[in-house]
Formats: C-alpha cells, sequence, structure tokens
C-alpha cells in the first residue's frame, strides 16, 4: 500500500486536521473495525467497487457506499468491508470544528453514514472527478484544498461557546464534567447540549466519554501489558467497571480482550 498524508495550512488548519490518500490497500482480512474517534470525516473513494457497512453481529450489509461520504460521531464501532486494492482520499475534520465545512447540523450524522452528494452537490461530484484523474497526491490534496477553502468562504463561525468547551474537553477529558464546562460558558446545560448537538454532533456528555476512550485506546498504543487501575485513574473514570462498560459499549470487546487482538479483527 502507498500513503501520503498532507496536513492544511492556516487558515484551513484551525478546521480541517488532515488529508490522507492511499492507494493499493492490501489488508489480509475482510471487515475492519473502526472504533468511535470523536470526529467526522469525509472519505472519497478512487476505485469503483462499492464499500459496504455490516451489522456488528450478524455481518449481513446494512449500507452501501459509493464515490464519497460523511462519517458522523458514532456511540459505537462500525464493521465495514477491507476491499483489496481501494483507494481513497480522506479529509479528518478538527473535533467540532466540521459544521463550517459541511454546512449542516452534525446531530443527522449522529452515528450515521450520509452519502456525500445529499449535501454537497455539486462540488463533490467535481472534485471525485478531479481525484479521480489527478495523476499525483499532491494534485490530490490541492483539489481537495481548493473544494475545502471553497466552502468555507461563506464565513460560517461556530459558536464560542462550543470551541471554549471543545477545547477545554480535549484538553483534560479525565477532568471535564459537563456542569463545569456550562458554568464556565455561561450557558444553560440545556441550551450547551443544543449547541453541541449543531455543531459537534453528540451532547456534551457524550462527547467527554468519547474523548475519555480514545484517550484510553491513545494510552493502551501497542503496550504489551497495561496497568488497568492507573489507567482508569488516568483517563478519568469512576472505577473500573465503569471503564469496562465504557469500553465495551464503544469497542464491542473488554479491554484485555482489545490489548490482546489489536490488528486482528
Amino acid at each position: 500500500m502507498v500513503i501520503k498524508f498532507c496536513q492544511p495550512p492556516p487558515p484551513l488548519s484551525q478546521y480541517v486536521e488532515l488529508l490522507t490518500w492511499y492507494a493499493d490497500y492490501q489488508p489480509d482480512y475482510a471487515h475492519e473495525r473502526i472504533l468511535p474517534q470523536g470526529v467526522v470525516e469525509l472519505i472519497i473513494d478512487l476505485t469503483d467497487p462499492p464499500k459496504f457497512i455490516y451489522d456488528n453481529d450478524s455481518l449481513a450489509v446494512t449500507q452501501t457506499c459509493r464515490k464519497a461520504w460523511i462519517a458522523g460521531l458514532r456511540h459505537e464501532f462500525i464493521t465495514i468491508s477491507a476491499l483489496a486494492g481501494s483507494s481513497m482520499l480522506v479529509v479528518r475534520f478538527r473535533e467540532g470544528m466540521a459544521y463550517p465545512v459541511l454546512q449542516l447540523p452534525l446531530g443527522l450524522l449522529k452515528n450515521q453514514v450520509l452519502p456525500a452528494d445529499l449535501t454537497l452537490n455539486p462540488d463533490i461530484n467535481l472534485l471525485h472527478e478531479q481525484l479521480v484523474n489527478a495523476p499525483t497526491p499532491e494534485e490530490k490534496f490541492s483539489f481537495t484544498l481548493d473544494f475545502l477553502a471553497l466552502r468555507l468562504r461563506r464565513n460560517i463561525e461556530i459558536h464560542p461557546a462550543v470551541s471554549f468547551a471543545v477545547g477545554k474537553i480535549m484538553a483534560d477529558p479525565a477532568q471535564m464534567t459537563v456542569d463545569a464546562i456550562a458554568r464556565k460558558t455561561g450557558w444553560s446545560h440545556k441550551h450547551l447540549v443544543s449547541l453541541f448537538n449543531k455543531y459537534v454532533g453528540v451532547s456534551p456528555k457524550e462527547f467527554v466519554r468519547i474523548s475519555r476512550f480514545q484517550k484510553a485506546i491513545f494510552a493502551i498504543g501497542n503496550e504489551a501489558s497495561v496497568d488497568w487501575a492507573r489507567l482508569v485513574h488516568d483517563c478519568g473514570y469512576y472505577d473500573q467497571a465503569h471503564f469496562i462498560k465504557d469500553f465495551k459499549r464503544f469497542s464491542g470487546l473488554s479491554p484485555v480482550t482489545y490489548l490482546n487482538e489489536r490488528g486482528m479483527i
């Protein structure tokens, strides 16, 4: 597999964390488990065969994806096809920063994968054609950056309370509570939930839980063994039982099983 990365320049870097292009994907498995990441992604498929989303238990096909789609924030893992020869360009938005580009309430994407042409046409079809025909990764990145910059010209801003709250949660999800964040923003808990539904895609409480889970995944990393008691404390869980419950909800696995089976699912 060939893979290239592009970090957008300012001011686009405020909204988009990374562009990733890859080609000639050669997995040795048929299905791939994607864990909740706390971000929205725009995925542009540069090959013809459709990609599938499966029921996590039965592996029956539940959705077919073609050309381009938008993946919203999720409460649980998602099972997708891993197809040999695939080539894609993935736009990874920063936490809570996809709204100005996508220009739709992100709560509509909660636990959803939405065909991109439902909200981004005709621009996304033109971009797809440009990316398929562009001969180099650098040209593909250039077309994508132009597309994203064009979407931002309407100067749609993130609500300052959301920017503040997301920043606080990302800085230390182990210590942040929704009530404390609401007090600091000056908005009521109810109004903050409404703002998060529009600009982030999940409630503040759900975003904290996903962020803590991601912190745990990062802490586990490639370690051969883990001090679970310390990890539970460092990630801000009340106790080990709450940690295990959240971990199973988001990944479908116990922490120990995940540790032993990383890369094998």
